[in-house]
């Protein structure tokens, strides 16, 4: 009975180790190959069309005003098109995090400069190194030289 016991134990949690690597996975949230290679080729595909309508209006084929319209729609997929692509392969999400963090890092100094009552406009030069210094420093941010 001890041994049906263990061993009935034993089962349950190789059972429980192996699972993890038999469950199927899910589709994750990345992009699969076959949706970066049709936004790649939409991308590639209005690209050339731009270039072949270029050459039209060089070559006098087009009037301005159908160069014009045909441009302004073109651009307006390509948009579409690069936006689809950012999003697809994250860099949409990195670039707005990275231009929050920015504005966070904008707010932070300002705030500080407000704290010390000073602005950040540089007041003179270092003698030593030659870096800009600011008004109220007594000595160089970058080789520490005293200033008078």
């Amino acid at each position: 009975m001890d041994f049906a016991i263990a061993l009935l134990i034993l089962a349950a949690t190789l059972v429980v180790l192996a699972l993890p690597l038999y469950r199927t996975r899910r589709p994750s949230a990345a992009l699969s190959v076959s949706t970066l290679d049709n936004l790649l080729a939409q991308r590639d595909s209005i690209y050339a069309s731009l270039r072949d309508l270029e050459l039209d209006r060089q070559l006098g084929k087009l009037d301005e005003a159908d160069y014009n319209a045909r441009r302004d729609q073109y651009m307006t997929q390509a948009a579409v098109a690069l936006r689809q692509l950012d999003a697809a392969q994250g860099q949409g999400a990195a670039a707005e995090a990275n231009a929050a963090l920015e504005q966070e890092i904008r707010a932070r100094r300002k705030t500080a400069d407000r704290k010390t009552g000073r602005a950040k406009t540089a007041a003179g030069f270092c003698r030593n190194c030659g870096k800009a210094v600011d008004a109220g420093d007594k000595f160089c941010p970058k080789c520490g030289h005293a200033l008078q």
